[in-house]
């Protein structure tokens, strides 16, 4: 019996190399025709790695990185990612502006706390308005006219003191004719706010007595108290119109009693040379553009007398405000010097 070669005998390693080639052999033969699972499962781990090298080609090989890639691409937890990925942009990226209508724009912005305390800080800011208004008014319309009126009666009484001699006129009967003086002196004519006589009005009380002094401007005249002549107006003695302005309200009230005036009252113009007698003539409301009230002979040439004097007083109408002009025209009727003593219609008014 020939015994074998050792050579002849494969070795471990080379039956197992040989048997995986021969199986790819008939697998590549057999046009990838499947072994049994017994088969499939006898071959060591090298065969089969061995049998996917040799069996697999380029198609399959690209087939495969696409079936991946699709394996990855649909895997559930990138539905997830996908789901959350929206509500972080809305989070963590800019708003998208939302259209809103115009009253709920205003409901908004009236009911946010911003306008409620910028409401606040207006409303205190006007009640404190308020407050100071009301202290001014109540300083101009009481305070400030009492102080007013009691310096403007304090300078009329020093002037009567000045001007008026200790004389008293004797009472007349009402038959007998009043003494003649002669023509009335022309006052000559004084500094602009140079104080230079007295207004006396029998109808407004026994102690209606008020300074007048030379122009119409606020602070030096009008707004003491004072009867400011127009310095272009004719002068106390002079024919034509001697003509004042004087407030009527506020500053003392010099003239508030104005419309208690009529026909033929009495007022009296003193002045160091003597006392300048008118009675009412008539009085009219006029528009403060009606200048020509002012002119030396007011209501125009027909109205003209020679020789004659008027006594003409403007004043605001009404009595809290300025949209008219109250006008007062008075026409001289005599005249007496200083040491005559004063008229007897305010002889009781003077304070010698």
């Amino acid at each position: 019996m020939t015994e074998k070669r050792p050579d002849d005998e494969s070795t471990p390693e080379k039956a197992t190399s040989s048997a995986p080639k021969d199986a790819g052999k008939e697998e590549a033969a057999a046009a990838g025709a499947p072994e049994s699972s017994e088969e499939e499962a006898a071959k060591p781990l090298a065969g089969k790695i061995d049998d996917m090298e040799e069996s697999s080609t380029d198609d399959d090989y690209d087939e495969s990185i696409e079936a991946a890639v699709e394996a990855i691409a649909y895997h559930p937890v990138f539905e997830v990612i996908e789901e959350l990925e929206p509500a972080k942009q809305t989070a963590t990226g800019p708003k998208e502006k939302k259209k809103v209508s115009a009253g709920a724009a205003l409901r908004t912005f009236f009911l946010s706390r911003g306008f409620s305390r910028g409401l606040g800080v207006v409303g205190e800011s006007l009640i404190t308005l308020g407050v100071v208004v009301m202290l001014f008014l109540g300083w101009q319309l009481w305070v400030n006219d009492v102080i007013i009126y009691n310096e403007s009666t304090a300078v009329a009484e020093e002037n009567a003191e000045k001007w008026t001699t200790s004389k008293t006129p004797e009472p007349t009967s009402s038959e007998a004719a009043p003494p003649d003086y002669g023509p009335a002196p022309v006052m000559d004519k004084a500094a602009n706010a140079a104080v230079f006589g007295n207004i006396y009005i029998p109808r407004f009380g026994n102690d209606f007595i008020k300074v007048a002094a030379e122009g119409v401007g606020a602070q030096e005249t009008l707004n003491r108290g004072y009867f400011g002549r127009y310095p272009n107006s004719q002068l106390p003695g002079e024919p034509g119109n001697v003509a004042f302005a004087v407030h009527r309200s506020g500053y003392g009230n010099p003239f508030r009693q104005a419309p208690k005036l009529q026909v033929g009252d009495v007022i009296v113009l003193q002045t160091p040379n003597g006392y300048y007698e008118y009675r009412v003539r008539n009085t009219e409301y006029v528009v403060p553009t009606q200048v020509e009230v002012v002119n030396a002979v007011p209501g125009g040439s027909n109205a003209a007398v020679p020789g004659q004097s008027v006594l003409t007083i403007t004043t605001c109408n009404p009595e809290l405000g300025n949209a008219e002009r109250l006008i007062v025209y008075a026409v001289m009727v005599g005249w007496q010097p200083a040491d005559a003593g004063p008229p007897q219609e305010i002889a009781s008014m003077v304070k010698a």
